[in-house]
């Protein structure tokens, strides 16, 4: 499979830029997930110390993986400390659900984008 993962975890304010600037580099499939954690930074104000993030996946082929990455740090960039996550992970197998058959690396560049290489 030729095939990444891209997860970013980030703070939810900076959330509309983030989706901006994928969809603007064509990149326009991916999952949101809300989350609760603690990292760096710990929210005293809350009695557990969690902060709401978001957590984003994107399936990309293997050579825009790290393209999406830079995009996503970029755009998620806030200059605070602790301000989250961007991880790039291989991805063995992937299908889709409506045909049950196994995605391509392909497929993905028609639901996402391409860039200059």
């Amino acid at each position: 499979m030729n095939m990444k993962k891209v997860t970013a975890i980030f703070d939810e304010m900076v959330l509309t830029r983030v989706e901006e600037a994928l969809l603007s580099h064509g990149y326009k499939s991916f999952t949101l997930h809300k989350a609760m954690g603690r990292g760096a930074y710990a929210d005293t104000y809350n009695r557990n110390h969690l902060s709401e993030h978001i957590v984003m996946t994107i399936y990309v082929a293997f050579d825009d993986a790290e393209h999406v990455a830079k995009v996503l740090l970029d755009a998620a960039y806030t200059n605070v400390e602790g301000e989250g996550l961007v991880s790039i992970s291989p991805v063995d197998n992937l299908f889709w659900i409506n045909s049950k058959s196994e995605a391509s690396a392909e497929d993905l560049r028609s639901v996402g984008g391409q860039h200059e290489k």
